[in-house]
């Protein structure tokens, strides 16, 4: 079946989660936009030997969008507070400051969770809804970034 067609049909299910699960605490478009993207993604991930393909979405798009709510609700909070961090070095008593500006967001979300909250790349990883190896990838490459730029 088409799946532009099936979007359209699944839209208003989608719009009544969206209404179900928003808060005030994150913002609405970025929520509605994360979501059409992910009933797309689950529309052509749909395999129809596996079972009715509404029940599928109601249950798939919905802890889709439960997953995307707390992501989001940490974006928020967080990344936009990773700008430039001081860093007291003891030994050389000298102060440096670490200028976050250059990380992709991905990059700001990882080294805030990892290295700020004290997160498990497992917990990491389920929080942003990627692996754990793709966290260990970005995660490296924000650190070497940061030694190059600061020398640290």
């Amino acid at each position: 079946m088409n799946v532009e067609i099936l979007f359209l049909a699944y839209k208003p299910l989608l719009y009544k989660y969206l209404g179900l699960l928003f808060t005030k605490d994150i913002d609405f478009e970025d929520f509605k936009q994360e979501g059409e993207l992910a009933l797309l993604e689950l529309l052509k991930r749909y395999d129809p030997q596996k079972g009715e393909l509404s029940s599928y979405l109601k249950k798939s798009l919905y802890y889709t969008l439960l997953r995307i709510r707390t992501r989001l609700r940490y974006e928020e909070e967080y990344v936009e507070e990773l700008g430039e961090i001081e860093v007291y070095k003891e030994d050389a008593q000298e102060e440096k400051i670490i200028d976050f500006s250059g990380l992709s967001k991905r990059e700001k979300e990882i080294v805030m969770l990892v290295y700020f909250n004290k997160l498990s790349i497992r917990k990491t990883a389920k929080i942003l809804g990627l692996s754990p190896s793709s966290v260990k990838v970005y995660k490296k490459r924000a650190i070497n970034k940061l030694r190059f730029w600061c020398k640290i």
